[in-house]
């Protein structure tokens, strides 16, 4: 029998509650040992600046300048705390900005947060110490100054960077089961060298604050143009999300057009997304694939509806039409400035490696990369959706099916990168409803294998005989 959902979902609030248990109890305990061992902070003065810095930083992060792209004005300000405040003073600050934050988010979480930012300001510092850090910061000489702050410092901020993918990689594995290997990972290969920076800005922070006795006009001279960056960084957030809605629109129109790919769309772009992280591509390859992968059937929109919908039979002439689908994308899509660099990999999404697909019977390494990414992630979703002739393949079996075509429908190197992914990400078959099923029934899935290889084999345009669905499953 499956799960009860209810004792599922019990049972996920218990182990999240664990972790944020168990993290209070390390943030609590690593403070008082910390104040014990190291005592309060004594300059009380640069405790307020920091703090007060600290929280109208993360307020105005909070008033939309937070994004996938966004700079962590409280890890350069939680890391300038250490050899300034002490970790004891770092993790009161630390702590502060979530104690003082707007009621936005559920208590379990700013509880989290705000366990978590305490327990990184007395880690790092306790790094720093650790190493040889001083709380003196040295006035004169060079060496001085970086065998006691910044080489310590540099070393608490790999400290901070570490506990933090720890402690959500945690949480992550008790609230939605994603291995903490993966979470971890993808935290520290897509934020390590900006922690790096942060580290460097720290730095240079309390060098001005301290030796140049700048003191906390520091500040103003090293955050404020950090502000100005982020201004700039979230006009082009807005920018970016004017575009994922226009997209979301085009998925939509597609949508209504053929109902049976509901959820398709987004699927194949979450799937080449995570191939695209294998295949190493900058991040405009990576936007345009995503694009693209939203939009690769949005040609179907200027297809007769019956021919999109055809149920129990499909005849010839209805294969040649569907098949033009790739072609009415790119004319539907020309024009729009920022889906430029994604139209090739629209057009050709539905080439094989051997050199009989569509429309223009290119093979190899002559089909677009992200063509060829787009081909797998578009199989692989149409084997693991259930259909009325039959259920989802489920991942394993699906993985295998698209495997065994490589060298033929597929680019090996793909497939490959298909593996890297499923063994990196957690895919979740869609869900299909017996209403959806119904509205199914003797649905041609083009994007099916099987149905790419009748396709394959239409050399003769001509109209003939009708081609039923068993022979596209058999």
């Amino acid at each position: 029998m499956p799960a009860d959902p209810r004792a599922t979902d019990r049972g996920r609030r218990r182990r999240v509650q664990v972790v944020v248990g168990l993290t209070c109890l390390v943030a609590v305990v690593g403070f008082a040992v910390n104040l014990a061992v190291v005592g309060p902070p004594k300059d009380l003065v640069a405790l307020g600046v920091l703090a007060a810095l600290a929280v109208l930083s993360h307020f105005l992060r909070g008033q939309g300048l937070g994004f996938n792209v966004t700079l962590s004005f409280l890890s350069i300000i939680l890391l300038a705390c250490i050899p300034t405040v002490g970790p004891v003073g770092a993790s009161l600050v630390g702590a502060l900005v979530y104690v003082v934050e707007p009621q936005r988010s559920a208590l379990r979480t700013r509880v989290f947060n705000t366990a978590m930012a305490a327990t990184l300001g007395w880690v790092g510092g306790a790094a720093y110490l650790l190493l040889g850090g001083t709380l003196t910061i040295p006035l004169q000489g060079a060496w001085p100054l970086v065998l006691h702050v910044a080489l310590p410092l540099l070393a608490a901020d790999i400290v901070q960077m570490t506990v933090n993918a720890l402690l959500i990689a945690a949480v992550l594995r008790a609230d939605a089961a994603q291995p903490v290997r993966v979470t971890f990972f993808s935290m520290v290969s897509s934020s390590g060298l900006a922690y790096f920076g942060y580290g460097a800005i720290s730095f240079l922070f309390v060098t001005l604050w301290f030796p140049a006795r700048v003191g906390p006009f520091s500040a103003v001279l090293i955050l404020a143009p950090l502000f100005v960056a982020q201004w700039v960084i979230n006009q082009y957030v807005e920018e970016v999300r004017a575009h994922e809605s226009a997209l979301s629109g085009l998925v939509t129109a597609a949508e209504i057009k053929d109902p049976a790919s509901r959820g398709h769309s987004e699927r194949v772009a979450r799937l080449a997304e995570w191939m695209g992280e294998t295949l190493s591509l900058s991040t405009s390859q990576a936007a345009s694939l995503r694009f693209a992968a939203q939009l690769h059937d949005i040609g179907k929109v200027a297809l007769p509806t019956l021919v999109v919908r055809r149920g129990a039979n499909v005849g010839r002439d209805d294969l040649e039409v569907l098949k033009r689908h790739a072609e009415q994308g790119v004319l539907l899509l020309s024009g729009i400035d920022f889906l430029e660099t994604s139209l090739t990999a629209i057009r050709h999404h539905h080439e094989r490696w051997d050199g009989r697909g569509y429309p223009d019977g290119l093979a190899g390494e002559d089909i677009p990369l992200s063509s060829r990414v787009i081909a797998v992630a578009d199989a692989y979703d149409a084997l693991t959706t259930r259909r009325p002739e039959r259920p989802s393949l489920g991942t394993s079996r699906a993985f295998e099916a698209v495997a065994a075509r490589a060298g033929t429908q597929f680019d090996p190197r793909i497939v490959e990168a298909l593996r890297n992914a499923l063994e990196r990400h957690r895919w979740v078959p869609a869900e299909v409803s017996e209403d959806e099923l119904l509205m199914m029934d003797g649905y041609l899935d083009h994007d099916d294998p099987a149905a790419s290889d009748l396709m394959a084999s239409r050399i003769d345009p001509q109209p003939g005989p009708v081609v039923t669905p068993e022979q596209v499953r058999s």
